[in-house]
């Protein structure tokens, strides 16, 4: 008898040695309780605190985050709508939420809670700080709409489930670390997975990744990179295709020939000799389809760009020579009309003149007057 009370006594401890120790994690981001609630989820909770050495490891906790501006601290305490304020319990009347108890050994309140049956009341842990450690001064009760800081509590230590990815893949797990996963996708590629603190695989070195489409096949002519995007595929680089000239395009190529060259430049035919630059020109020109690659050298990109260069000003002088000639016709009208006014002009003074001459002569200064006033009217 006394044999199996050893045992079972041994068995005990084991158990209770090998059980995980809760651990805690505090957020400095303001929340509501409700939203503090549900940011804890789903490995977490607003953490109960039954027990002393509770406090102290949460005191721990909150002096490791080398923060001092923070006071108060959202905690799973509750009291619900109809429960009413009690002085003779040790949480007052109130709950913890994570499982609706009201047990504690930590009976230390700095403020009574508000005596009320009607309103919602949710608690917090006020502490203050010292020069080697923070302390706690107990807890208050306050709305629950109020924003302030929270801490979160793990019992056990939870993992993710198997990660769901979509297409052809192996999933190989690492036996010393139940937070990583190796994925082997059916194209070739492959990625790290990691469980983030919120039970969510995420890829290493790109959480925002969504894991389900890593091992969907891209489009023919791309490839799925480190990152997880679909990326074009240089055929040019991998496979040599052509004999000469490989032109590289978003999914797939283009194999460059002569225009001597009676062979199609389709991959299978290929050109053998060699290719100039003014076969390129004529490429660009329109004679071949081709689309420019980013790797054709720098004077067939030149020839193009002497080609628009020659369009434009063919374009523009189109516009500016019959102007010109219209500016050159307006003002030789100008001067025409110009020559003729004045021509007129002066006619008509020198008639004038040789009248008043005449009167003189001939009339005297009478006449000159009647022609002075034949003037006037």
């Amino acid at each position: 008898m006394e044999f199996w009370m050893r045992i079972y006594l041994i068995s005990f401890l084991n158990m209770a040695c090998c059980l995980p120790e809760s651990s805690y994690t505090v957020h400095l981001n303001k929340l509501s309780f409700d939203t503090a609630q549900s940011h804890c989820l789903p490995g977490s909770f607003l953490t109960n605190i039954q027990k002393e050495k509770e406090m102290e490891k949460i005191l721990k906790t909150i002096w490791d985050k080398n923060n001092k501006t923070a006071t108060s601290f959202w905690i799973g305490l509750k009291k619900y709508k109809g429960a009413c304020f009690r002085k003779d319990l040790p949480l007052k009347g109130f709950f913890w939420t994570v499982d609706n108890s009201t047990q504690s050994d930590v009976k230390m309140w700095e403020t009574e809670p508000s005596n009320t049956c009607t309103d919602i009341r949710c608690g917090l842990l006020s502490v203050k700080y010292g020069e080697t450690a923070a302390t706690s001064i107990g807890f208050v009760d306050a709305t629950c709409r109020q924003e302030h800081p929270f801490i979160c509590k793990r019992n056990v230590k939870v993992t993710c489930r198997r990660p769901v990815i979509f297409g052809t893949h192996d999933i190989i797990d690492y036996s010393n670390d139940k937070d990583t996963c190796y994925v082997l996708c059916g194209s070739g590629a492959n990625f790290t997975l990691k469980c983030s603190n919120d039970l969510v695989w995420t890829v290493s070195g790109n959480k925002n990744m969504d894991i389900l489409q890593l091992c969907l096949e891209c489009e023919k002519g791309y490839r799925r990179d480190a990152s997880g995007s679909c990326v074009d595929v240089n055929e040019c680089e991998e496979s040599k295709p052509c004999t000469h000239r490989c032109l590289n395009t978003e999914g797939s190529y283009k194999c460059a020939c002569s225009d001597n060259d009676k062979d199609d430049c389709d991959g299978s035919k290929l050109p053998t000799t060699d290719l100039k630059s003014n076969d390129y020109s004529n490429v660009i020109r329109g004679k071949s389809v081709l689309t420019q690659p980013t790797s054709l050298p720098d004077d067939v990109r030149m020839n193009k760009t002497d080609v628009n260069i020659e369009e434009n000003a063919g374009d523009v002088s189109n516009i500016i020579v019959p102007v010109i000639i219209a500016l050159l016709i307006f003002i030789v009208l100008l001067v025409i009309v110009a020559a003729i006014v004045k021509g007129c002009i002066r006619r008509r003074s020198t008639k004038l003149s040789r009248r008043k001459a005449e009167a003189v002569a001939l009339n005297g200064s009478s006449s000159m007057e009647k022609v002075n006033e034949k003037e006037e009217t």
